[in-house]
């Protein structure tokens, strides 16, 4: 996961209550059992277990919600 790190992602977190989803987030710090992130839709912080994560790529999105290139 190291390798998203400042970047954009889409991330899929299963917690127990709910799946929850970031469509262009900006991963701040990963250590060895979590991840942070900042989301750019709702401008709040997130952290994750990694355990917890079901998907993780980079975004198609820019941070201002308009799609660019595949």
């Amino acid at each position: 996961m190291k390798e998203f790190l400042g970047k954009y992602v889409y991330i899929t977190i299963q917690k127990p209550e709910k799946v929850m989803q970031h469509k262009c987030a900006k991963v701040t710090t990963i250590t060895n059992t979590h991840i942070s992130l900042f989301d750019t839709f709702d401008n709040n912080p997130y952290c994750y277990r990694k355990c917890d994560v079901i998907e993780i790529k980079l975004s198609n999105k820019s941070p201002g919600g308009i799609e660019y290139g595949n």
